[in-house]
């Protein structure tokens, strides 16, 4: 059975990843630079890599032919070595092609092992689907895994039955410590943490421990109705300051209705934690009229819609120790 592991990992904490060296009879900096592991990055993804090493880095070597077919090379030294793919299999779809492509040339040139980072994790909130109709993230898995990618390491995944459906080991990294430490120290005092409904309610108790507040989480009632999301009331009593925890921003529907739910209780004022800000869309931009402050979201995605209210905080730090190469 595949299993996700989400790990409440801090700046230096990546929980799960093992590295099996090639045995080579190597000393010194050689010996050094073959037990890290090999990362090749995507291209618009260099900064999720910040601090690796030169020797242990590459950016994919990618090119269209003519007809627009795509070609990937990949370094010759992958043979017998643990390697690393960061990229993004969001749309566009090529992302996914172009990855999967760059997979199947690591495996192809004797990898011993490929790891996928994609910091966001496309698709899977595509978990669950009628038997006549597609399941996204089970395709994604079929697909890296015939490409040759053996686990996949994310950010913040949208549940835990993740890892079932996608088939391949998963590694879900928290970045509640991360999202916590940009919060000032106004918006820890005297705050209320919401989630806007249950499935939230795991991450939104996780910030509010990174924040070292201790006061009750909060969290909203909602159904899906034909015409979007409907919250039915709060389970808890906010304080007039609220901050409401989500893993994703994509249209808003979720937070705008969470947010008008506060409002009417007699909240003041809101700030907005979502790990993924995709932002798509216009009706997000309805939770500034509705109380909402300042939003907080991670650089996993980088939208061009993003508001001049969010302050981008970088998830680099959560990726250290794998790129390092730490082992369990």
């Amino acid at each position: 059975m595949v299993t996700i592991r989400a790990s409440e990992a801090d700046a230096s904490g990546y929980v799960g990843h093992s590295v099996r060296q090639r045995a080579r009879p190597l000393s010194g900096r050689s010996q050094l630079a073959v037990s890290r592991p090999l990362v090749l990055v995507m291209p618009g993804c260099e900064r999720f890599v910040s601090g690796v090493p030169g020797e242990s880095r590459e950016r994919a070597a990618l090119k269209p032919f003519p007809n627009g077919e795509l070609h990937a090379e990949v370094p010759d030294r992958a043979e017998g070595r643990s390697c690393i793919v960061v990229g993004s299999i969001s749309p566009p779809p090529g992302n996914l092609e172009r990855l999967t492509l760059v997979a199947h040339a690591l495996h192809r040139a004797g990898a011993e092992s490929i790891t996928a980072l994609l910091p966001y994790l496309a698709y899977a909130r595509q978990d669950r689907a009628d038997l006549t109709e597609s399941l996204g993230l089970a395709w994604v898995g079929e697909l890296l895994r015939a490409a040759g990618v053996d686990r996949v390491v994310c950010v913040d995944v949208h549940s835990r039955q993740a890892g079932e459906v996608l088939g391949l080991e998963l590694h879900s990294l928290s970045p509640a410590n991360l999202l916590a430490s940009a919060l000032p120290d106004c918006w820890r005092e005297e705050v209320t943490f919401v989630a806007p409904d249950d499935g939230a309610l795991e991450r939104c108790a996780a910030v509010a421990r990174a924040a070292d507040v201790n006061r009750p989480v909060v969290w909203s009632r909602k159904r899906r109705t034909p015409t979007g999301v409907e919250h039915l009331g709060l389970v808890g009593s906010p304080g007039r300051r609220a901050v409401v925890v989500d893993d994703i921003l994509d249209t808003g529907a979720t937070l705008v209705s969470c947010c008008r739910a506060l409002r009417g209780t007699g909240v003041k004022e809101i700030g907005v934690v979502a790990t993924h800000g995709l932002f798509t869309g216009e009706r997000w931009g309805a939770i500034f009229h509705d109380g909402v402050r300042q939003v907080w979201t991670t650089d996993t995605v980088l939208s061009r819609r993003r508001p001049a209210q969010a302050r981008i905080v970088p998830v680099a730090p959560l990726f250290a120790a794998l790129l390092e190469g730490a082992s369990d």
